[in-house]
């Protein structure tokens, strides 16, 4: 079973402060405060993250860890280029996240509770709920070429169809980690589009 509590907050802040930049009013609520909401810009400056180079540098910590406990606060600012935040002064939890084109925006960060252990999401939101636009600009690494490069790595690959006879994600593992990348088309349509699959979320334990 997939644990979920910090791909929501994630999703959550996300949103909140994707809001807060276009000027209205916030599609889902924010129960944390961080000071990065405040100050999110309306538009993506030329140097901030791309898409390409944040999947690009988590397979780079991928390749360079062990498990998921090497996922320290200064291995993620290192690998990824960004500052986490810690959750409610919690040094088990922290998170980074922010915006990337005027649709989409992204959210990584280490979680942990007793029930599930501890693991590890990178995620792209959507910055207007129940919007469904285009991945086509945070595609360039796509779903294919991700999980080509975790083969590389020597992860075991296999297809997770649920019980409906959808594919949901595909789960990749080795020893001592256990990597979880759920699809999404590039584009509602044409067929091409829909057929050609993005990466959307990435959980690891």
């Amino acid at each position: 079973m997939i644990a979920r509590p910090l791909y929501a907050s994630l999703a959550t802040l996300a949103l909140g402060v994707c809001a807060h930049a276009a000027g209205g009013a916030a599609p889902a609520t924010v129960t944390e405060t961080s000071a990065l909401g405040s100050s999110s810009p309306a538009t993506v400056p030329p140097d901030k993250p791309t898409a390409e180079g944040l999947l690009g540098h988590l397979l780079a910590l991928i390749k360079g860890s062990q498990t998921i406990s090497d996922f320290t606060p200064e291995r993620l600012k290192s690998a990824m280029g960004q500052v986490v935040q810690f959750v409610k002064n919690d040094e088990r939890l922290y998170r980074a996240f922010g915006r990337l084109t005027k649709e989409w925006s992204y959210g990584f960060g280490v979680d942990e509770t007793r029930l599930d252990g501890r693991w590890f999401e990178f995620r792209f939101d959507r910055n207007v709920a129940g919007a469904s636009p285009s991945m086509t600009e945070i595609c360039r690494l796509d779903f294919d070429r991700f999980a080509q490069q975790l083969e590389l790595m020597g992860f075991a690959r296999e297809r997770n169809i649920v019980e409906d006879g959808r594919w949901m994600s595909d789960l990749y593992t080795r020893t001592g980690m256990r990597v979880e990348v759920f699809p999404r088309g590039e584009a509602a349509e044409p067929q091409e589009l829909v057929a050609h699959k993005c990466v959307e979320w990435v959980y690891i334990r």
